[in-house]
């Protein structure tokens, strides 16, 4: 066993080392009764293994004094579900701004919808004026409808064979046509200036006709009396006329031609037996007829003069104003004459607005 001074230095070096290691391990007292203290207010809230955690402190939190983010998820539950009842202050505060909010909200609403409202307006102003341009474009320079084409191919279908009309030529691509359709659409009376009227200018006109009438009766109205009354100055121009008319029959439209040619009491009786739509006939045995009240022309609707020249402005020109005296209503009128020949009693048979179209014209302007 050691002795003497040896001994007592080893054991004196072992004290200190060992009171220098417990030194080492303890902390201050301060950071001690921190310690216990947040221990202290937190039991009960921890698992047990949470019982060696905890946290430094910080400049901003030197005291630990702050609530730990410990079961975060927990708390955020118990918030959530936590019914706060507010005081009556709180309430009539909350109630006020309530009403403020309500009132800002009406006020909003009110400027959306005055500005929907303008906005609905100019919307349908743009809108009215857009249908009205259209319409005017339509009117102006839009093109007959599938049902006019169709009367123009049945005509030329079954006229293929008659030589007055051009060889390889679609009706429906004549100039002259067009042009016509345009002056009837837009309620303009027409002066045809290069003298009688062909047969491609009669299928255009019937056509027109006939798309008219189905137009009306589409809108419920009905014809009593001929609609269409075309005026000629020959036996043989009305039966070329009554030729072109006659494939309508397809559609409804019959077509009687009255002249000197038949007998009077055959067409009385005839005129009994059918209610025409179209009328081709002389003046002469179409005044004979009127004055006998075999035919009623009151309602007639178009009126087609063809032939007026120079050697027919005496008793035919008569005739044919004699007649339109037993026109009740305006009817849209055309009026074929020469243009040497064109003269202030046959202008008085035109009403006005006038449309004056040529077919020679119409011919170049194409070309």
């Amino acid at each position: 066993m050691p002795t003497g001074e040896d001994y007592k230095i080893k054991k004196k070096n072992k004290s200190i080392r060992k009171k220098l290691r417990s030194e080492s391990s303890k902390v201050s007292n301060r950071i001690a009764a921190i310690i216990a203290q947040k221990k202290r207010r937190q039991s009960g809230k921890r698992r047990m293994c949470q019982g060696m955690c905890f946290s430094l402190p910080t400049p901003e939190d030197p005291f630990l004094d702050k609530p730990t983010n410990l079961d975060s998820k927990k708390k955020d539950k118990t918030k959530k579900t936590k019914k706060v009842e507010p005081s009556k202050g709180v309430d009539n505060l909350s109630e006020k701004g309530n009403k403020r909010k309500a009132k800002e909200d009406d006020q909003s609403n009110g400027k959306n919808q005055e500005q929907k409202r303008a906005r609905v307006e100019k919307d349908s102003d743009k809108k009215s004026t857009k249908k009205l341009s259209t319409t005017r474009i339509s009117k102006d320079e839009g093109c007959p409808s599938k049902f006019l084409i169709s009367c123009l191919k049945t005509i030329q279908d079954m006229m293929h064979h008659n030589e007055a009309f051009e060889p390889g030529k679609p009706l429906f691509f004549d100039s002259w046509g067009f042009d016509f359709w345009r002056c009837y659409s837009s309620g303009k009376h027409v002066l045809e200036t290069n003298g009688s009227c062909t047969m491609e200018q009669v299928a255009w006109i019937a056509s027109t006709a006939v798309d008219t009438i189905t137009n009306k009766e589409k809108e419920g109205v009905s014809f009593t009396t001929p609609y269409l009354l075309f005026l000629v100055p020959s036996q043989q121009k009305a039966i070329q006329v009554r030729s072109v008319c006659k494939p309508l029959k397809e559609f409804g439209i019959h077509t009687v031609s009255l002249h000197p040619g038949a007998s009077i009491d055959h067409q009385i009786h005839g005129l009994k037996t059918c209610e025409p739509e179209f009328l081709v006939c002389t003046p002469d045995r179409l005044v004979e007829l009127v004055s006998m009240e075999a035919i009623d022309i009151s309602g007639v609707r178009s009126l087609i003069i063809d032939g007026l020249g120079s050697s027919t402005e005496g008793a035919y020109l008569e005739s044919i104003k004699s007649i339109q005296k037993h026109i009740s209503v305006d009817p849209h009128t055309v009026v074929f004459c020469l243009s040497d020949t064109y003269s202030s009693d046959v202008s008085s048979l035109l009403p006005t607005p006038v449309c004056r179209l040529s077919r020679e014209e119409s011919l170049i302007n194409k070309k």
